[in-house]
């Protein structure tokens, strides 16, 4: 059965595709990043998540949540690993304290270098640049009396964002009218450019500011370095002074005067920034040989032989994490082999949105179905693939059992000719082994339009098995090996929970199994 998944917002980076894991970014109050939302869809499937923080976590209470985040989510799903990287010591000790597995390593280790990079044959115009979302906490006003200064900007999505801009931007036009925004303006908001224009007109200037007091490991701050732009920032928390050296690095008191003597005497100091640029790419080396090795370990603890460390950066043409839907990073990792799935069925690659089993595990069973002419198959749990097992289907018979009534409603409009039969399991999974050994509680109620025919193909992929309290697939399986025809198939999915194992081979037999792929779950054949 496919779950809906929550529709969260955050930067995700995938690092492993198989085992997955991932590089992600606590946005708002989502403590685990991605990790809740590739449960929803793939349950307890083996996978990796390297957490990092997107703001300062030296604030009260913060620890004490992602610690109860993370003790709810592994106690739902034990297979899952974390390791949280943080942008500051004192960020890692709390985590620590809290009994998480986090260590100290700066996330700008991921800003590009290729990107970012000087333009010698570029004039700069400016003394300095503000590259910052104009919002209060950015502190613009502290550059008031920088002679000659340029911003860069970008605005949220959001009313309240968009009043931010024009409230900043009519106080910086105030306070200061020779500053220029960099931005065109269209329609009151400002159009955020690309990272090789941010690179671009960072070239226009002497010197990059950063003048919030709390943020996260500020992107800019690097951007700042490797395009050769030495910095002038206030004192904050959050991390991003961690590649500040005091050549190329002045931190000043949070007043305007300050700020415009320390632009002056970092302008005056005319470093190359070929040098600038080295110092910062120097410092960012280990950080990223760790990181790397920290994949290696946690691809190897969940099985895998990826192998990362000692070899190039590989991540060096990415121009940061992307921010987007969880459902979108979700869809990338297995999104081309579905489309390869889809072309070599001739069918719309769209039916393979939303599909919960990856092309490898979808695979075997259409070889099954279309090694079967007139194929009759019966599907336990539906949802987002339904329309997908309908259509590889096409000239047989299609039927669906599911237990969620809501389910099945929202199903139903989307299929053509299959049907979808509600049923009540009546069983928990937590009473799986008491069950193991009496078929006669698992005798499923079922329409006799069923239970008169033989299946070909048999497909248990619900109902929902992953906590205590949800049916688990025990009657599910016992019923598909009492209903599959002579020479037909069952294929079970998520085979490496204990449940699903264990009325496989008691009730499919060991001696049938025929097909075993590792996905983001276990699915396993049976061919009768």
């Amino acid at each position: 059965m496919t779950n809906p998944i929550r529709a969260k917002v955050g930067p995700v980076l995938i690092v492993s595709e198989d085992p997955p894991v991932f590089l992600t970014g606590i946005p708002d109050d989502e403590n685990l990043g991605i990790a809740p939302s590739f449960a929803e869809r793939h349950g307890d499937a083996p996978a990796g998540f390297i957490i990092y923080p997107t703001w300062s976590l030296e604030r009260p209470g913060v620890p004490e949540a992602i610690r109860d985040a993370h003790a709810a989510h592994v106690a739902r799903f034990p297979r899952h690993r974390f390791h949280f990287i943080c942008n500051t010591v004192r960020e890692a000790e709390l985590l620590s304290e809290q009994g998480l597995s986090a260590e100290f390593l700066n996330n700008n280790f991921i800003v590009s270098d290729r990107i970012f990079r000087p333009l010698p044959e570029v004039e700069p115009r400016f003394d300095a640049i503000y590259n910052a979302r104009y919002v209060p906490e950015k502190r613009h006003e502290l550059a008031a009396l920088v002679p000659s200064l340029a911003f860069l900007t970008y605005v949220e999505l959001g009313p309240r964002r968009l009043a931010d801009f024009a409230a900043v931007d009519r106080a910086n036009r105030l306070r200061n009218p020779a500053h220029v925004l960099l931005n065109r303006v269209v329609g009151g908001r400002p159009v955020a450019k690309s990272r090789a224009e941010v690179n671009a007109s960072l070239a226009e200037a002497r010197v990059g500011l950063l003048l919030s007091e709390v943020e996260g490991s500020s992107l800019a701050s690097l951007e700042y370095l490797l395009a050769g732009l030495p910095v002038v920032s206030t004192p904050s928390r959050g991390g991003r002074d961690v590649f500040f050296e005091p050549e190329t690095c002045l931190v000043c008191a949070a007043d305007p005067e300050a700020v415009r003597d320390a632009v002056a005497q970092m302008v005056g100091r005319q470093l190359p920034r070929a040098i600038v640029r080295e110092r910062a790419m120097a410092l960012i080396a280990p950080q990223r040989e760790r990181f790397l090795r920290l994949v290696d370990e946690m691809v190897a603890e969940l099985g895998g032989t990826r192998q990362l460390a000692g070899g190039e950066w590989p991540f060096a043409a990415l121009a940061g994490l992307k921010w987007s839907s969880f459902v979108t990073h979700l869809d990338g990792i297995a999104g081309p082999a579905r489309a390869k799935l889809a072309i070599e069925l001739g069918l719309d690659p769209g039916l393979l949105e939303g599909v919960q089993l990856e092309a490898k595990e979808s695979r075997p069973i259409v070889e099954a179905i279309r090694a079967r002419p007139g194929c009759r198959l019966l599907v336990f749990g539906c949802g987002n693939d339904s329309t997908f097992w309908e259509a590889v289907n096409a000239d047989g018979e299609t039927a669906f059992i599911e237990d969620d009534p809501k389910w099945a409603e929202a199903t139903a409009p989307r299929l053509e000719r299959s049907t979808i039969h509600v049923v009540e399991y009546g069983t928990r999974l937590e009473q799986w082994r008491g069950l193991l050994d009496t078929p006669r509680a698992l005798k499923l109620d079922l329409p006799l339009g069923l239970t008169m025919l033989k299946w070909d193909v048999i497909i248990v992929d619900g109902p929902a098995g992953y906590q205590p309290f949800s049916p688990g697939r025990m009657k599910s399986i016992y019923t598909a090996s009492q209903l599959v025809a002579q020479g037909g198939a069952v294929f079970v999915h998520d085979c490496e929970r204990e449940a699903e194992a264990a009325f496989a081979a008691r009730y499919l037999g060991e001696e049938r199994l025929s097909v075993t792929v590792r996905g983001r779950a276990l699915l396993k054949g049976y061919a009768f």
